[in-house]
């Protein structure tokens, strides 16, 4: 999954990644700043990753934000703000509704997080297999800049187990 989302990532042009820990985005993390082409910003919260973000595009970055799920429930009011300025805004987001879900208490994880996409009507997309995730991570960002707007993918934890 990390080797596919960073594919993703370089061909639509990022230069930027904000994170927060993240179980199943750890690998990911780790191989965005592995490759020494990204600019890495850790954050203490969600809302302050999507800050970050915005303020990076606003100064000529092209960012990517990575969180788990449940975070987007305290990005509601600068996610607003991101769209109301026609700021792109590109999320990767772990855990979403579907298969391969481990574990009851994530519910919330993903009814805050689609909640939070459909409240604010933020287009997004739950990511399926690995094998078209880069393309998926690439269109996503496209979509972001060409309609000036936020857009998430949601990466499910089995998508974790890189084949």
């Amino acid at each position: 999954m990390a080797d596919a989302i960073v594919r993703g990532a370089e061909r639509a042009g990022i230069d930027s990644c904000v994170y927060l820990p993240d179980s199943v985005l750890t690998g990911t993390i780790r191989k965005f700043e592995s490759s020494g082409k990204f600019l890495m910003l850790p954050c203490a919260r969600e809302d302050e990753g999507i800050a970050a973000a915005v303020g990076l595009y606003i100064g000529g970055r092209s960012p990517i934000c990575l969180m788990e799920s449940s975070g987007l429930g305290y990005s509601p009011l600068i996610l607003a703000r991101a769209i109301a300025q026609r700021t792109p805004v590109f999320i990767v987001a772990s855990h979403g509704y579907g298969p391969g879900e481990l574990f009851d208490y994530h519910c919330a994880t993903f009814l805050v997080a689609e909640g939070v996409f459909r409240g604010l009507n933020i287009p997004y997309s739950i990511a399926s297999n690995i094998e078209s995730l880069d393309d998926l991570v690439e269109r996503s960002v496209q979509t972001t800049r060409g309609q000036l707007t936020c857009y998430g993918v949601i990466v499910p934890p089995y998508l974790t187990r890189d084949r």
